[in-house]
């Protein structure tokens, strides 16, 4: 349940802190004063996405902070998976919304992401807004009420399918592109030996070309190679600079047993001397092995010509040559053998299908048996809210297809299309919900939902933006039974403009707007006695309270 939340510098909330209790919390007040804002800032406690925009004019971010407590182990399980520390079965959410974009989430002070933080509340509360009640007017939507009552073992179900999916479709992207390649390669059959044959006289190597390229420069630098070379040898040699070195050695070696430094310089010397002999020895061989032959340097330039034209005609460079030409060989081979190829493709597609059809039907199977719950236990709650003699039914509209080449029936959440049917008439035949059902009815079926979800989920809170809308008189009684019924079991928060539903509640909050120094903020007040018959007598009568309204209010009250 939520015990407590602050919320600064959202729209025109400034600055408000509301403390929560068991049961049920009625929220009154004009429209636009703020109520459904509030239940907007729940909203992102519990993972909806935020934008940049609710932050109020003038301030830099808004921030929302709330306390839950919970007694689900699940949600226990989750917070030590993420590495989130617990105390006391209580989670302090916190959400911070910046004008840069610059957001931040906290649970018990642990940083999350959107996806961890709806992944956790998922298992701790719902919201029903005014725009539920118009997804059952779309039939698309019906898989996800259904798929909410079942939420976990689903998401576990379509993880696994979606898996399969993304595979499949792979194998058939590439069964498909196996069948054009075919078609293209034969066509272009005559155009690849030719090229073959091409490229293959060249016997194109890696390494080839730099290694003409280095040989080709050190002989067009061969004089000045030459040069250097043999004026370093004449240097060495005529010096004695390693006689030198070496004779240095060794008059050291005379004053090695006075100490240790003298072996070091000694050491080090003819460490010098033995390196720089070795050098001497590379350096005369490079000037016996330098050679320049003109004849030589000429194959070399002709074979790096032949390679600079081979280049520019295929567009490519020496690596990507031979890429091409492994590749085209390796397309003549798949010709001969390409019948072959696709029948193994083939079979690999329709495994794949298979795989993903099992995960399909295992998924419309759990839809299936949650709809027979549904079902059952909908026209219960309906008699409850006066649709006495109602039917209610489920229908699934269509089956598999076992043509291993029919991608388009796997949905990214299965294979079912769904509609409800109903009819709140008895002798009149099933009609689908989206056309037969009344803005009243729609309302009353939705809390039937909504009802049968906080049950089969464990819910420790719930929330009511006006789903008592298009109902009156004896039927917003029933409707306001029911909604109490839930808090018995589960902490319910609700947007009312029903006095009945206001006046069943537990705790009654009444948020109102006022404008000073030409700004306009948001007010919430706890209404105890009085105060509450007074609104709960303006809700009946209107603008203007009359004696009779307060005396129905106090009725009500009883």
């Amino acid at each position: 349940m939520l015990s407590y939340i602050s919320v600064k510098n959202f729209a025109i909330i400034e600055n408000i802190e509301v403390d929560f209790n068991k049961g049920m919390t009625s929220l009154t007040g004009e429209t636009g004063a703020g109520k459904s804002l509030l239940i907007d800032a729940i909203g992102l406690l519990l993972g909806d996405r935020a934008t940049s925009n609710i932050v109020r004019t003038g301030s830099l971010k808004a921030e929302v902070e709330g306390i839950f407590v919970f007694t689900n182990p699940k949600i226990t399980s989750l917070l030590n998976s993420f590495g989130i520390e617990n105390e006391d079965n209580q989670l302090l959410i916190k959400r911070q919304i910046t004008t840069s974009n610059n957001n931040i989430i906290k649970i018990n002070n642990h940083t999350v992401t959107l996806s961890q933080l709806k992944e956790i509340t998922s298992l701790l509360a719902d919201i029903h807004t005014q725009h539920d009640t118009h997804r059952l007017i779309n039939p698309q939507t019906y898989i996800e009420i259904i798929d909410g009552f079942a939420s976990e073992e689903t998401n576990q179900l379509l993880n696994t399918y979606r898996d399969r999916l993304n595979s499949y479709r792979f194998e058939l992207k590439e069964l498909v592109r196996l069948k054009n390649s075919n078609n293209d390669l034969l066509e272009r059959l005559d155009l690849m030996k030719f090229q073959v044959k091409e490229l293959e006289s060249y016997n194109l190597d890696l390494l080839e070309e730099e290694s003409l390229k280095d040989q080709v420069e050190k002989m067009e630098n061969f004089d000045k190679i030459y040069q250097s070379l043999n004026e370093a040898k004449v240097l060495l040699e005529t010096t004695s600079a390693l006689d030198n070195i070496y004779t240095s050695a060794k008059k050291i070696e005379d004053i090695e047993d006075f100490g240790e430094s003298f072996i070091k310089i000694k050491t080090r010397l003819l460490e010098s001397y033995y390196e720089l002999d070795d050098t001497f020895e590379t350096l005369k061989n490079q000037l016996v092995i330098l050679d320049f032959d003109p004849k030589l340097l000429d194959v070399y330039q002709d074979r790096l010509n032949s390679l600079d034209s081979l280049k520019r005609k295929y567009r490519k460079e020496l690596p990507d040559l031979i890429d091409y030409l492994e590749t085209m060989k390796d397309d003549i081979k798949n010709i001969d053998n390409f019948d072959e190829i696709i029948n193994k493709q083939e079979i690999k597609v329709n495994e794949y299908f298979e795989f993903v059809k099992t995960e399909a039907l295992k998924i419309s199977d759990l839809r299936k048996k949650t709809s027979l719950f549904i079902e059952s236990e909908l026209l219960k709650i309906l008699e409850d809210l006066e649709l006495k003699k109602s039917s209610f039914k489920i229908k699934f509209l269509n089956e598999i297809d076992n043509n291993h080449l029919n991608y388009q029936q796997f949905l990214s959440d299965g294979i079912d299309e769904v509609d409800f049917l109903i009819t709140t008439n008895v002798g009149e035949p099933l009609k689908p919900l989206s056309k037969a059902a009344s803005g009243g009815e729609m309302s009353r079926i939705m809390l039937g939902l909504k009802s049968l979800l906080v049950t089969s989920l464990h819910l420790s809170l719930i929330i009511f933006d006006e789903i008592d809308s298009g109902v009156s008189g004896f039927v917003a009684n029933q409707v306001a039974k029911k909604i109490k019924e839930i808090s018995k079991s589960t902490q319910v928060i609700c947007i009312t403009h029903i006095p009945q539903v206001a006046a069943v509640s537990d705790h009654h909050l009444f948020i109102s707007k006022n404008v000073e120094e030409e700004r306009t903020r948001a007010y919430i007040k706890t209404l105890l006695n009085d105060d509450r018959v007074l609104e709960i007598a303006q809700m009946i009568s209107g603008e203007k309270v009359t004696t009779a309204s307060l005396e129905s209010a106090k009725e009500l009250l009883k």
